[in-house]
């Protein structure tokens, strides 16, 4: 099968320069270093956790800002892995599904960072102002974390949720799809109780100003925490009604018309943040500040 994508090809160069032909082995030897022996097409949820640690790992030796979003993704993964294959108490409806689904959902960060680590566009905005920040000085890591979640969660998921449908000829299949979608619906349940693990992540290993003042107390915390999980519930409702428009596209040009959608409206979220390093940096140090702040991005997206 085809994976969907909005990729357009990169202007052509105008000419080959000496300074781009000797920048080319730097290139080469940044991304091997980060992504030799990682399994660029995860199987499931256990090899996309181990792809995920390592490359945080190695971006964080390297003082990389890229290095947050995987800690952060790596997470998540690590709790889903520890309910589908660790756990026992039988929440997800289709654990092999969503395993899979761990695997396909990580493939195409790991796309993204590849083509980010070459230099070159990701043909996803999204992904492209998240990478872009990284030069951006004075960017707190809370910041870079909501940019990669966007990316990944806006423009990604849906489409990793229709490869996954599609491979398991479940596209017309009412009562798997149900399925899907309580699973679907469960992570946001994981995302909520990690939320504290993050927040000690980006406050303790990255120094973030923003989840410091996130964590000042309890009250702050819990007010904050809120905030974000409302956020990330509306994009995750949002996702599954891109997924159904996939669905019920039978021509591969309204897929794509589907998919450009995508890559706009994650587009315009990024910048959001971007602009500034979002509205977040300028939110006073209190929790009514950070609530609000977390809701004009809410509803600018």
């Amino acid at each position: 099968m085809n994976t969907l994508t909005s990729e357009r090809p990169l202007a052509k160069m105008s000419k080959q320069t000496r300074s781009s032909a000797a920048r080319r082995p730097a290139v080469d030897t940044a991304r091997h270093a980060v992504l030799e022996g990682v399994a660029m097409r995860p199987a499931n949820v256990a090899e996309a956790l181990v792809a995920l640690q390592t490359v945080a790992a190695r971006l964080r030796e390297k003082n990389d800002p890229r290095a947050v979003f995987p800690d952060v993704y790596a997470v998540i993964t690590r709790r889903v892995k520890e309910a589908v294959v660790d756990g026992t108490d039988g929440r997800f409806l289709e654990p092999a599904w969503i395993s899979r689904l761990a695997g396909i959902f990580c493939e195409y960060y790991l796309k993204a960072l590849a083509a980010s680590l070459d230099g070159r566009s990701t043909g996803v905005e999204a992904w492209d102002v998240a990478f872009q920040c990284n030069s951006a000085r004075g960017t707190a890591a809370a910041v870079h974390a909501l940019l990669g979640i966007n990316a990944h969660i806006n423009y990604d998921l849906a489409l990793g949720l229709y490869q996954n449908i599609v491979q398991h000829g479940a596209e017309q299949d009412a009562r798997l799809l149900a399925r899907y979608r309580h699973d679907h619906d469960l992570v946001n349940e994981i995302l909520a109780a990690a939320m504290p693990e993050i927040f000690a992540i980006l406050s303790d290993r990255y120094g973030c100003p923003l989840a410091r003042i996130a964590t000042f107390t309890r009250d702050v915390q819990r007010t904050v925490s809120g905030a974000v999980l409302f956020l990330l519930k509306m994009w995750r409702d949002r996702v599954w009604d891109d997924l159904l428009s996939l669905l019920a596209e039978q021509r591969e040009a309204d897929r794509r018309a589907v998919v450009a959608r995508m890559n706009q409206h994650a587009g315009k979220v990024a910048r959001t943040f971007a602009a500034g390093n979002g509205a977040l940096r300028a939110v006073v140090p209190s929790a009514v500040g950070l609530r609000a702040a977390a809701i004009t991005l809410a509803m600018a997206a």
